[in-house]
């Protein structure tokens, strides 16, 4: 009787296949989840924005949101937000304001925040109105 070493070519080839079948499964299943965490990123940085405005409006603003949309901190959230989902809504005057945005893993769907702490994830929540500025929609 002989005695076997090693692999045979159809089990190397097997192998190589199961391998091949799992990191496709692998890929496909965690390309969503990239969107998902720039989405998460999203509000986050609008939950800052909320919090900027309100210190602005208490501190340099002196109880109005006039001069928000200059404020460093204010544009370099705004920047942010643009970076990640193209050009957000904002809208701002002395007594209002609201940014709304399109989210990155369903474009269909936005999210907005405004002075009121309004905070909306849906089709039509887009700022809304001429004064007050509000998220409209659901």
């Amino acid at each position: 009787m002989q005695n076997k070493k090693g692999f045979t070519l159809i089990e190397l080839l097997v192998v190589i296949a199961i391998i091949g079948i799992l990191s496709g499964i692998v890929i496909v299943s965690m390309s969503g989840a990239q969107n998902t965490a720039t989405d998460a990123a999203i509000k986050t940085a609008l939950g800052q924005l909320r919090n900027t405005a309100e210190i602005y409006r208490y501190g340099t603003g002196g109880g109005y949101y006039t001069g928000l949309e200059d404020d460093t901190e204010f544009k370099t959230l705004v920047d942010e937000l643009t970076d990640k989902s193209g050009a957000p809504s904002v809208k701002v005057d002395a007594n209002t304001w609201c940014v709304s945005v399109r989210m990155v893993s369903d474009t269909s769907l936005y999210s907005c925040i405004d002075s009121t702490g309004v905070v909306k994830t849906s089709a039509s929540a887009t700022c809304a109105g001429s004064t007050p500025f509000v998220c409209g929609g659901l």
